[in-house]
């Protein structure tokens, strides 16, 4: 059996615009693909960070419709954009990402038995 040789993977376009970036050595240029920038946060929020990991309460995924505090403030914030009342506790969920989301958006609109045409990719 020979072993042959393997073609390169094909460089997308987000590595040779970063690699433009990169060639500039412009300090004021951010890169955000990535958000891979040299600017520190703020103070306070790496403070609340430092204090939240020690934190149990705050490293878990628990509880799954997520923290009523977020809930509450996001359900506010909705209202305020769109004039539309919502019940916080009943019809806000926060989600761990966007693949949580999308989860649970099907969860709460499909029934057994509907039918789900899926783009390709999906």
């Amino acid at each position: 059996m020979s072993i042959s040789r393997l073609t390169p993977i094909t460089r997308i376009g987000v590595e040779q615009m970063g690699d433009l970036a990169d060639n500039l050595k412009d300090p004021d240029l951010l890169r955000l693909e990535n958000l891979d920038t040299d600017l520190r946060p703020p103070h306070s929020a790496l403070e609340f960070t430092r204090r939240a990991v020690d934190d149990d309460a705050a490293n878990s995924y628990l509880p799954f419709f997520g923290l009523d505090l977020m809930r509450q403030a996001a359900v506010k914030l909705v209202e305020r954009q769109s004039g539309q009342q919502y019940d916080w506790s009943t019809e806000c969920v926060i989600t761990t990402g966007g693949l949580s989301g999308i989860l649970n958006v099907l969860l709460a609109t499909l029934e057994p038995g509907d039918e789900v045409l899926l783009t390709d990719p999906i």
